[in-house]
């Protein structure tokens, strides 16, 4: 029979600590196979997810995801060479841009469901779920090391646009879209209203879209995740 992740994961979780009590956690988990698979579909899963999928707009997903692999190499015990920024700098454009324990919680559940999908053992899915809360601080910026946050009017919002790049192009206030506001939802988005807060309605499941207004009541058109995603791709 040929050898599979899920043969691994099937006798490590029977007994994780077998032959393993000096190996370090990269080790007991897998080596790089593991963390390799773990991290791509982690990524897929916040990526899907758009209460947190628009942190990574603007954001080589590839490369992100090589670097993610080289730091769970590192944090876990594995051979290294990594060479990353501190955790601070490293995520204060996302604190920036409105990130919250609540959105630190949902990394750690898609973290936790993927070790589960891939059979990892409970105990380990523990160690690798303690490290990863043992961040928290520095993520979020409240340890010793945090960096000065940039102003507040460096925070992306709906509509505001750094004024050297293209205008984006105009709505067609005749199309199909435009004429969904029409009776279909009571929630409104002003063009000012905060990517993150745009998001968090969008997540709720109750609506696919949500129109935009400006500050005269104009309708701008509809958003939708997609739409939030594509905005920064094209920023």
């Amino acid at each position: 029979m040929s050898e599979t992740f899920a043969n691994v994961f099937s006798r490590k979780k029977e007994n994780p600590t077998e032959n393993t009590h000096n190996a370090s956690l990269y080790e007991k988990l897998g080596g790089a196979p593991t963390v390799n698979a773990a991290v791509d579909v982690f990524y897929r899963k916040c990526m899907r997810d758009a209460r947190i999928n628009y942190f990574f707009f603007g954001v080589n997903i590839t490369e992100q995801a090589e670097k993610q692999k080289a730091f769970l190499t590192m944090a876990f015990g594995g051979p290294h060479q990594y060479t990353g920024r501190d955790m601070n700098r490293s995520h204060a454009k996302l604190v920036n841009m409105g990130m919250k324990d609540k959105h630190f919680d949902i990394v750690l559940d898609h973290l936790r469901s993927t070790l589960n999908e891939l059979d990892v053992a409970e105990p380990l899915i523990v160690e690798v779920i303690n490290i990863a809360e043992s961040t928290r601080e520095d993520v979020m910026g409240r340890s010793h090391r945090a960096i000065a946050p940039q102003s507040q009017g460096s925070a992306h919002h709906m509509g505001s646009r750094d004024p050297s790049r293209p205008a984006p192009l105009p709505i067609d206030q005749n199309s199909p879209v435009s004429r969904l506001i029409q009776g279909r939802t009571s929630v409104t988005l002003s063009a000012n209203t905060p990517l993150h807060e745009a998001a968090e309605l969008l997540s709720r499941g109750q609506h696919h879209e949500l129109p935009v207004i400006d500050d005269n009541k104009q309708f701008l058109g509809m958003v939708s995740a997609n739409d939030l995603l594509v905005f920064f791709l094209k920023s």
